[in-house]
């Protein structure tokens, strides 16, 4: 798995992440009325949250793992350089054309930079973490 798709399942799992915790929450409340209610009908909603608690765990693990594998691929890197331009485009989301002024690099120059530690490194990253 390249850099570039690695990040790309980072910012799937993140938003995965986002939208499970928050449907956890609302469960968690619908739970909470349904037991006030009549608590033998919260069955289906007690399974749900231990679904979406399991669900959770198992996206933060593969999130974690995901987040290392992108470092070591960064890491890898030989040319400070290069790990600087892949550590803030990778890890700090800042757009390429922030990078080339923060380095006092021209763009075209990032863009090559970038472009040459893509091509190095990736093999030190997992196959697949399983996502679903």
């Amino acid at each position: 798995m390249s850099i570039k798709t690695t990040k790309a399942a980072i910012t799937r799992l993140q938003a995965q992440l986002w939208r499970n915790t928050q449907y956890l929450r609302h469960t968690q409340k619908q739970l909470a009325l349904i037991d006030r209610a009549s608590p033998a009908s919260g069955h289906r909603s007690r399974q749900q949250l231990r679904a979406l608690q399991a669900a959770i765990a198992r996206d933060s693990a593969n999130l974690e793992t995901l987040n290392q594998a992108l470092i070591a691929a960064i890491d890898s890197q030989a040319n400070p350089q290069i790990q600087e331009i892949l550590t803030r485009r990778y890890l700090g989301d800042e757009p390429f054309t922030a990078i080339a002024a923060a380095m006092g690099y021209d763009l075209r120059w990032v863009y090559r930079l970038h472009a040459r530690g893509l091509g190095t490194g990736a093999e030190l990253l997992p196959i697949s973490t399983g996502n679903g």
